[in-house]
């Protein structure tokens, strides 16, 4: 009984010292992290006028301010992405929604997971030849 409780201490011992390890290298770890709060894919592109309603989006904007500022799309497509299969990811990009608007662009939406569904613009892409309809 002695020797599964001396055991029990190493095991806890080693697991607790694994989670105090750190990724960074010896020169990095005192400077502060620059994170960003964006993933690199989201950002809003195209060359659009500075007039056009497209130019009064912003990135995490809601679903429903979009469609206060363009109207409904002309049509939608939902995907999963590749984090649904993460075992234990319960963060909210497993699913995202693009919106077609024939003549502006394609909105992507990201907001889907565990927690629920809350839409927010995570990139805002410009085109005037767009049809309006998923091309795949």
């Amino acid at each position: 009984m002695k020797h599964y409780k001396t055991l029990a201490f190493f095991v806890a011992l080693a697991l607790g010292a694994g989670c105090a390890s750190s990724n960074k290298a010896p020169a990095q770890a005192g400077a502060p992290a620059a994170q960003s709060s964006t993933a690199p894919d989201s950002r809003i592109d195209g060359n659009f006028p500075a007039n056009s309603p497209f130019a009064k989006l912003k990135l995490g904007m809601t679903q429903g301010q979009v469609h206060e500022i363009l109207g409904q799309p002309t049509d939608t497509k939902s995907y999963q992405t590749g984090k649904a299969w993460i075992p234990f990811y319960f963060g909210p990009d497993v699913m995202r929604t693009d919106e077609f608007y024939k003549g502006v662009g394609i909105i992507t939406y990201t907001g889907a997971g565990i927690g629920g569904v809350h839409w927010t613009v995570y990139r805002a892409i410009y085109n005037a030849a767009e049809d309006g309809y998923p091309n795949d």
